[in-house]
């Protein structure tokens, strides 16, 4: 149905009796008290951009082409997606909405676009398209052919609904139940459209600091996917989220206008560049977080990008490990399998370098942990000697009256004296 008739329908309902009246709801800035209807779904089409499948629709649109939901097949994709969110999910909601009915109502523009209850929508289509299956076990679902949803004013516009949506699916306790992606992409979404960073913190419930965290997380995951060519393709983000993190808040670190102290040599903006590749090459290749971390995390210790010798021997073996794997390219790829799913050729492709390259790095990673390791080994005697005088150094001698304090610094003395054979043996 084409939105100027599914206005006009949305319109006649509104004229009948409402199911439900007196709901509050803030849109726009304003808090408005607006009645909920019954709407035949027909009348009405899915968000496509819904927080809930935002990463695999823009996934889809990247590979393929753009998903209009008015068309049949478009539909049909887009409520697989919803079904596929959150399968078990889904399949109890399915039934209480056979047993029950709908018990919360959703959200709808007056052209019928479903701002909040996309999935609950998809889950009626469903349940009435297969009517037969439930009718065999005594089930009545011809309450599944409508939507009970508020209305909201003509005038609603796409920065009104955005607000609107986010409030209702990421500002609630529903959120949980969203892939992790999708709230990076959610305030991504809603920075690009001109919403302010303490605009998205309230829509979303979420700490200003958060926000701000995950704006910065999102672009090192754009810059992730460039980096393999798999621009906009956030299906393949799935399962990497926490290296992610963590590499954002190391890059932060490294990236301070005064450097990083725990570092013990000149980096510049080009060796950043080579410690973001050689951890998304890891990040790619599903590696251990544990392990992963030794890699980039700031530590004197434990840090291998911290130690210039360790990382420069670390680094060049590494491009020369990944230099060896030929693979070919994404496009190459989508030429040779015109008819095959673009999503799993991408996640073969990952998979299929990974078992190549995945010995090469461990080798690699363990021998430069070996080698951080004896460096701590060689320090330690300095470090401990340091720590010494630090405390020594911090002792006020006017206090020194006791018998016992006299008997240690001797015994100091007698100590430091073996120290001192020890250099002009």
């Amino acid at each position: 149905m084409e939105e100027q008739l599914r206005t006009k329908r949305i319109k006649e309902i509104q004229q009948g009796e409402p199911v439900m009246t007196g709901i509050k709801i803030n849109y726009d800035g304003e808090n408005k008290t607006l009645n909920a209807y019954k709407i035949p779904l027909d009348y009405l089409i899915y968000n496509k951009y819904n927080g809930r499948i935002g990463s695999v629709v823009k996934s889809f649109e990247k590979q393929y082409r753009e998903l209009n939901p008015v068309v049949t097949e478009d539909k049909e994709i887009i409520e697989e997606f919803l079904w596929e969110s959150q399968e078990k999910r889904n399949e109890k909601t399915q039934t209480n909405l056979v047993e029950l009915g709908q018990q919360q109502y959703g959200i709808v523009t007056s052209d019928g676009i479903i701002v909040d209850g996309n999935r609950r929508g998809s889950l009626l289509n469903r349940i009435y398209k297969n009517r037969e299956k439930w009718e065999k076990q005594n089930h009545n679902v011809d309450h599944c052919r409508y939507f009970t949803a508020v209305i909201l004013p003509e005038n609603a516009d796409k920065k009104a609904i955005m607000k609107l949506e986010t409030t209702y699916q990421l500002g609630s306790d529903e959120k949980l139940d969203y892939n992790p992606i999708e709230k990076y992409l959610k305030c991504k979404d809603l920075k690009d459209e001109g919403f302010t960073e303490p605009d998205i913190s309230k829509m979303m419930s979420e700490n200003l600091r958060d926000v701000k965290k995950m704006l910065e997380i999102m672009e090192l995951m754009d810059d992730y996917l460039d980096y393999l060519d798999y621009s906009g393709v956030y299906t393949r983000l799935e399962k990497r989220e926490g290296p992610m993190v963590d590499l954002q808040s190391y890059l932060k670190q490294y990236n301070s206008p005064n450097g990083c102290p725990k570092v013990n040599w000149d980096y510049d903006d080009s060796d950043i560049t080579d410690l973001k590749a050689v951890c998304f090459d890891y990040i790619r290749a599903q590696y251990e977080g544990k392990e992963f971390r030794t890699i980039a995390k700031p530590s004197k210790k434990d840090g291998i990008f911290c130690n210039e010798k360790v990382w420069d021997s670390f680094l060049n073996k590494h491009f020369n490990n990944a230099q060896e794997i030929k693979e070919p390219s994404p496009s190459y790829i989508f030429n040779e399998n015109p008819d095959a799913s673009r999503s799993k050729l991408l996640a073969t492709r990952d998979v299929d370098w990974s078992k190549k390259i995945k010995l090469k790095f461990q080798d690699n990673l363990k021998k430069s942990e070996g080698k951080l390791e004896d460096v701590k080994q060689a320090n330690e005697p300095l470090e401990l000697l340091r720590k010494a005088l630090d405390t020594l150094e911090s002792i006020n001698i006017e206090s020194l009256k006791k018998v016992e304090e006299e008997k240690t610094i001797k015994d100091l003395e007698k100590l430091i004296g073996n120290f001192s054979l020890k250099f002009t043996d």
